[in-house]
């Protein structure tokens, strides 16, 4: 009896290899709650990623990097309330151990002031069809 098409695909999907860009997603993503924290932690992405790579945990490049940390990390926060800003510390002061938050004040839109028309212009103006009164 044949196989239906999901027994097929997972059949083959267990004979594939991975892709480089998948086994990089994958690094990335089980180091996604250690980069979360350290970005938390107030600490450059570039500095993270350096650490990282240093260590041998990921070896794929800084823009890659990046991109993962705007795809995966920054963008679902973006859904999320905006944070206030934090008291920028390193780890291990006085500061970074009492962090002080600004409640959040919601933003209200300007209103809109009613379009006023400027004044018509003064001075010379060039008509490019002459009145022939004029020269007279």
């Amino acid at each position: 009896m044949a196989k239906n098409l999901s027994e097929r695909i997972a059949d083959r999907m267990r004979n594939k290899k991975a892709t480089v860009g998948a086994q990089n997603r994958g690094a990335f993503l089980a180091l996604k709650a250690e980069i979360i924290q350290a970005l938390d932690d107030r600490w450059p992405v570039k500095t993270i990623w350096e650490t990282l790579h240093e260590e041998g945990k990921v070896t794929f490049s800084y823009q890659a990097f990046r991109n993962y940390v705007n795809s995966l990390i920054l963008e679902s926060k973006q859904g999320a309330a905006p944070k206030a800003p934090v008291e920028e510390a390193r780890p291990g002061s006085q500061a970074s151990n009492e962090k002080k938050t600004v409640p959040a004040t919601p933003r209200t839109p300007a209103p809109k002031a009613n379009p006023v028309k400027p004044p018509a212009p003064t001075g010379f103006n060039f008509d490019a069809k002459p009145n022939k009164e004029d020269y007279l």
